[in-house]
């Protein structure tokens, strides 16, 4: 039986194992490689079943470690996943396995940067090195010398560093739906749907896709009856929520007819399963509340220095250590008007606030975008990388009025968070906002040439799933509504895995 645990405790053991991170790794370590040698007899006696690098710290830590596929059909040996730009391979040391006992293997070495046009025999005792910025080519004769077997043996770099967050230019679209008159624009996730909710003032409009990347919305014209607080808009699987102008919640389960829920509201804070959370001005306080209410539901009094509005979107995650899923905010005002600087967290029943404030690199915020991604860690010893859930905060009006354009993250459940450096930060080319909302959508991507792939000795990935970042809308400085969707990715994720 697993023991699980209310948010309180949860803080206690994130804090203790914070410097753990889970690391949640899709790659195969090279004795897990599915090799398969279904090749003729004659095709065995030069088959090349493993290609390494040997050690050399001054190279690069744990080279021996980098994982090389051959391709038999092709010919190919090479490591999909690229070593880190810059790294030095003039002049390497090797080790080259055989499922058989063969006469010769020779490399020919061509074009290189250092290393001048040779041959050199390959033994499992040669010390010589080899230079792989030209063309490589292993030439493998049998040991009775019938057949003779050509690798081209490629040791790729990266050209960029993989470990860079990038918003290109020409990702960038125009915002569904977007018109110059629109005051107010809120995205949400309703269940399977997007959902877009535009206002100019006297017109709403409701805009729909399957996928944040969808070209052409569904657009429907809805007379709301009320006059609407755009960024109030919150979606449960299959409710939409929204407040009015004084604050009166409405519910919706299309978008499309709206009918009262009979409350009046402060600020809406956004969504725990079936439900909404919100808060509640009274005569004297302010108080938590939610609709539909849960059994056993008290309208509390907020927690001192909780924000009453202007927090950042809800997000709702799993968690290793609890039994229900947990919520967080960043920022916001709380009753006194003050920003913060904090982060808090939901577990169903009970608000805690997460952050430590002697380790928090988190400047006060309104209004800031938070979302969940990933962000990769070189694992120990090997030249691997896990990947980690991590959580973003973009965006957002600092205490001087001015906006923030700075990357925080947190990969310890949101207790401690640190700025972005230099490959991850916000491009230069967006502007600065506040406001926006963020969504995480898998893609599939598929290497070059993946149908009909060859037999290989070490089995290749031919398509996986990219997570991909999606930016919607936000506001300037002026409060003008920004046009555009951004699309972002960690560049690791582009890269095929290696298994």
């Amino acid at each position: 039986m697993t023991n699980r645990h209310p948010l309180y405790i949860l803080l206690a053991l994130a804090m203790v194992t914070m410097s753990l991170p889970a690391l949640l790794s899709c790659n195969k370590d090279k004795d897990e490689d599915d090799s398969t040698y279904s090749y003729s007899t004659s095709q065995q006696t030069t088959l090349v079943t493993g290609f390494a690098l040997q050690a050399d710290a001054e190279v690069l830590a744990s080279l021996d470690s980098v994982h090389f596929t051959v391709d038999y059909d092709n010919g190919l040996i090479y490591n999909a996943d690229s070593l880190p730009k810059g790294t030095d391979i003039t002049e390497l040391k090797v080790t080259v396995q055989f499922l058989n006992g063969v006469q010769s293997a020779v490399f020919s070495i061509t074009g290189a940067t250092v290393q001048p046009d040779t041959t050199i025999t390959y033994t499992s005792s040669m010390s010589k090195t080899l230079d792989f910025t030209g063309k490589t080519v292993l030439t493998v004769t049998s040991s009775d010398g019938s057949q003779v077997k050509d690798y081209d043996v490629k040791v790729l770099v990266h050209k960029e560093n993989p470990d860079t967050l990038v918003w290109p230019k020409s990702w960038r679209r125009d915002l569904p739906g977007y018109r110059h008159s629109a005051i107010g624009h809120k995205a949400v996730k309703q269940g399977d749907l997007y959902r877009i909710m535009n206002f100019n003032g006297s017109e709403s409009y409701l805009l729909t896709a399957t996928s944040p990347n969808q070209g052409e919305w569904d657009k429907q014209r809805v007379y709301l009856p009320f006059t609407p607080q755009i960024q109030s808009l919150a979606a449960t699987n299959d409710m939409l929520y929204m407040l009015d102008a004084d604050g009166v919640l409405f519910s919706s389960p299309d978008g499309v007819e709206w009918a009262s829920c009979g409350v009046t509201w402060y600020s809406v804070l956004g969504t725990y399963e079936d439900r909404v959370l919100g808060i509640v001005k009274g005569a004297d306080a302010y108080y938590h509340d939610e609709f539909p209410h849960s059994d056993g539901f008290t309208a509390d009094v907020v927690e001192d220095g909780f924000p009453v509005s202007n927090s950042s979107g809800m997000i709702v995650t799993d968690n290793q250590w609890t039994v229900s899923q947990q919520a967080m905010i960043v920022g916001g005002l709380d009753s006194e008007g003050k920003l913060l600087a904090d982060v808090w967290g939901y577990d169903g029943r009970h608000w805690g606030k997460i952050n430590n404030s002697h380790t928090n690199s988190l400047p006060a915020l309104a209004d800031a975008t938070l979302f969940s991604y990933y962000t990769y860690k070189a694992l120990s010893g090997v030249r691997r990388y896990g990947r980690q859930e991590t959580w973003y905060v973009m965006g957002g009006k600092l205490a001087d009025g001015t906006l923030n354009n700075k990357i925080y993250l947190s990969n310890t459940q949101g207790i401690t968070w640190t700025e972005g450096d230099s490959t991850i930060a916000q491009s230069s080319i967006m502007p600065k906002f506040y406001g926006a909302q963020a969504f995480v959508n898998f893609e599939m991507l598929s290497a070059s040439g993946a149908a009909g792939a060859p037999r290989r000795v070490s089995t290749p990935v031919t398509t996986w799933e990219c997570p991909f970042i999606y930016l919607f809308g936000g506001y300037d400085d002026q409060g003008a509504l920004l046009p555009y969707v951004w699309r972002g990715v960690y560049t690791r994720m582009t890269h095929y895995p290696v298994y």
